[in-house]
């Protein structure tokens, strides 16, 4: 099986010269026609295209250009759409300027729009880019009306999340969660701007979550089409809900895409994980009741195998548990535990 790494390496192609100083001056200098009219996308029962494969694109220049874009060019939705996207020389570069703008103007806020109601998805949208605030909905619809006034086709997709450790191995009841498919040069991607944002780090938005790899992005979403997996092989609700909580981490550090699927295991003493990868790393372990009340380093035995690692972990206490396993590039020289990133968590019934 491929590696997350693998296939990023290949993702995108963007149609613009090299990223020198030269190219500066031809990305920004403006195409013909950029207020194209407003695309509906038409889905049929048909499967949906695949993401396909392309090299992997440096984004700083779009970046810079969308995050210092003028509070004039900010009015209303048609302005900052076409002042965002009118440098752009492909599909990609529009989606990417509209997301690196939204990532870095507007804040999550829970109570943004609680109990508020809209008479349609552009007052919505509207009131998304006066106030900087929303939550996944308004991610979601304020990224889909600036692209689709730029005409790329954009769905928002609403479906059922994973975003606590506890929710490991467990139903997933309630549809909770809204993102996007994005329609570039032909074929669909997943685009979770929310997560993004949620997850920034030094004021940088999480780009494991722009044009996400379907089955990464399936590990801790399930669409209520699940056309919108856009895997050959769906997985059911089912599966799904037997999922562990797997992290952006586990996919980032070459892991490979055949992740663990069971989240709730049943132990007798100890757990055995396989985790398969091809790049070396170290793991650490810690286990903690799953009300959150205590969490200890555990050791575990870790042993080579063909494809990966295999990890034994002693489970002492009865009760029900979260382990969480951690792990960083092999020979990585930081502080003991600081450049560990957490990669998954399990429920442990012992």
């Amino acid at each position: 099986m491929r590696t997350y790494t693998t296939w990023f390496r290949q993702k995108i192609t963007l149609l613009l010269p090299s990223l020198q100083a030269c190219f500066c001056l031809l990305f920004f200098t403006a195409f013909s026609g950029p207020n194209k009219s407003a695309v509906q996308p038409s889905i049929s029962t048909t499967d949906i295209p695949r993401p396909s494969k392309f090299v992997t694109v440096d984004y700083g220049v779009i970046d810079a250009y969308a995050r210092k874009t003028p509070e004039s060019a900010t009015r209303n939705l048609n302005t900052l759409s076409d002042y965002l996207t009118a440098p752009a020389r492909s599909e990609l570069a529009k989606a990417r300027s509209v997301y690196a703008w939204i990532t870095s103007h507007v804040q999550y806020d829970e109570d943004a729009y609680s109990g508020q109601r809209y008479s349609s998805e552009t007052e919505y949208a509207g009131r998304v880019l006066r106030s900087r605030k929303t939550v996944c909905t308004g991610f979601a619809l304020l990224y889909k009306h600036l692209l689709n006034r730029a005409g790329i086709e954009v769905v928002n997709v609403k479906g059922y999340s994973r975003t606590n450790d506890s929710e490991a191995g467990q139903p997933i009841r309630y549809i909770d969660h809204e993102w996007n498919a994005v329609r570039l040069d032909g074929d669909w991607y997943l685009v979770d701007i929310a997560w993004a944002q949620t997850t920034a780090k030094g004021g940088q938005p999480n780009d494991f979550y722009f044009l996400t790899e379907p089955v990464a992005f399936g590990a801790n979403h399930f669409p209520a089409d699940q056309r919108w997996q856009l895997l050959d092989k769906p997985f059911s609700k089912a599966q799904f809900d037997q999922f562990p909580k797997i992290y952006d981490a586990y996919f980032r550090l070459g892991f490979d895409d055949n992740f663990p699927k069971t989240g709730l295991i049943r132990s007798t003493n100890a757990v055995t994980l396989t985790l398969q990868t091809s790049q070396p790393v170290e793991f650490i372990c810690s286990l903690g009741w799953q009300n959150g009340s205590t969490t200890s380093h555990v050791p575990a035995s870790i042993q080579l195998t063909a494809d990966g690692y295999r990890l034994t972990v002693p489970i002492k206490q009865r009760g029900t548990h979260t382990l969480h396993v951690y792990a960083k590039p092999k020979g990585t020289r930081t502080e003991r535990y600081k450049s560990y990133e957490a990669i998954s968590a399990f429920t442990i019934v012992n």
